[in-house]
């Protein structure tokens, strides 16, 4: 995995799930504690490394032997049906279509997620 792309997931607040279309791999970052606990220690060894100036802010390898230690991804063993689908279905479209697709899924995926939060919100 690209370095800069873990570094980049790793600014983020929520959990990660990377397809890989090319090679049909899933991989995903770890739950959101265990994720909060990687993103914390990742942002502790950072905050150290320029604290002691062993590192300028915009370096390419700002992390690397950090990175050595920790594996910000693995490769997820099941697919969820959803996701199943979106990859059979995005193989099937044509390239200059993918990017619209998978938008227009993400979208569908949003509203699903808040009709069940708003179904569990009125079951309490």
């Amino acid at each position: 995995m690209n370095l800069r792309i873990e570094l980049a997931i790793l600014d983020s607040n929520q959990p990660t799930t990377l397809v890989d279309m090319s090679r049909l791999v899933v991989k995903r970052t770890p739950l959101y504690k265990e994720y909060h606990r990687l993103r914390s220690n990742y942002h502790t060894a950072l905050f150290t490394k320029l604290q002691h100036g062993f590192i300028q802010r915009n370096t390419k390898t700002q992390m690397n032997d950090w990175n050595k230690r920790s594996q910000v991804f693995e490769i997820s063993n099941s697919i969820a049906p959803m996701v199943q689908s979106l990859l059979e279905e995005v193989r099937r479209i044509p390239a200059w279509l993918r990017e619209a697709y998978i938008k227009q899924w993400k979208k569908s995926l949003i509203k699903r997620a808040l009709a069940m939060i708003r179904f569990i919100e009125d079951e309490m």
